[in-house]
């Protein structure tokens, strides 16, 4: 998996991306999540051969997993679900809304480096991969498929894209549709929309097996400008706010985000949904296998 082409600030080397999926490979080895709350059992949903159970057919499932006779009997469409084969199937989101380029795009650059780190060691150990990064859309897409070959794929469509211009917003959601097939799901964002963007994680943990949220946060977004009276631009929606600047100001901004970080863990932990809030100041080898360790635990 050559990466010479790739940008050396933005992306790790190829030594780095091999010493991370050596530390990842136990901890990505066919790793399902169960619900909050749920027994775990050593039977999973995915695309293996041995019939696991029925449920309901949702939009995008695919129409030959249909069980007609089932369908016939119950008057709904239902399809049929298999045992997992010994590897799984993930998709990563990557958040290109406005606000991921404050502070001179620190947490972009971050998430690129975590999307392009997960991805080859997903690829090395063989699992089925697609990427999707989403503004107020879906505006990339890289499709699924295996093999060493298509971390190029990846790093082509990372490369291509950028963060989308201001007044676009986040529509994570917007990605669910595109989910087809029982995939472990991989988001990487900021969560600064609406309600931390808990609906939207909540319509993705609807279409998926299993569900991680990575949040990136940078210490530099809060440092308000000047002091005294300023006016600020919502990099998302475009709205002006004419305030005063001074140090309880900033501590209050620092507050808010606390508080909204805080809110968006409760209901990851609440939900099931394997959950890490990342300084982009910090490593990125140690906050991914640090939260790989923390969701293997969950299953």
């Amino acid at each position: 998996m050559a990466t010479a082409a790739l940008s050396r600030q933005a992306f790790p080397s190829e030594l780095e991306l091999q010493a991370f999926a050596r530390a990842a490979a136990r901890l990505l080895a066919d790793q399902r999540m169960s619900a909050a709350g749920s027994r775990v059992v050593r039977r999973r949903a995915g695309s293996g051969i041995q019939h696991l159970d029925h449920r309901d057919y949702v939009h995008g499932d695919e129409v030959r997993h249909i069980d007609w006779r089932q369908t016939a009997r119950r008057r709904r469409p239902i399809i049929r679900r298999f045992e997992a084969e010994t590897v799984s199937e993930w998709i990563i989101l990557l958040d290109a809304s406005p606000s991921m380029t404050v502070a001179n795009g620190a947490k972009w650059h971050a998430a690129l480096r975590a999307a392009a780190a997960m991805s080859y060691a997903l690829l090395q150990l063989g699992h089925g991969l697609g990427v999707l990064v989403f503004s107020d859309r879906v505006i990339a897409e890289c499709t699924r498929a295996r093999g060493q070959q298509h971390y190029a794929d990846v790093v082509r469509t990372l490369r291509t894209v950028a963060p989308h211009p201001a007044s676009s917003g986040s529509d994570l959601g917007g990605c669910a549709h595109r989910l087809h097939g029982a995939a472990s799901v991989f988001a990487i964002s900021d969560f600064l929309g609406d309600g931390e963007m808990r609906r939207d994680l909540t319509t993705l943990l609807q279409r998926c097996a299993s569900l991680h949220a990575l949040q990136v946060s940078d210490p530099a977004e809060l440092e308000l400008p000047g002091s005294g009276h300023v006016d600020l631009v919502d990099v998302e929606t475009g709205a002006r706010l004419s305030m005063h600047v001074d140090e309880r100001a900033i501590a209050d901004a620092v507050n808010r985000r606390a508080d909204m970080t805080r809110r968006l863990r409760s209901f990851c932990v609440r939900t099931g949904i394997a959950f890490t809030d990342w300084n982009v100041g910090e490593p990125w080898q140690q906050t991914l296998i640090g939260h790989l360790s923390r969701a293997r635990s969950m299953c």
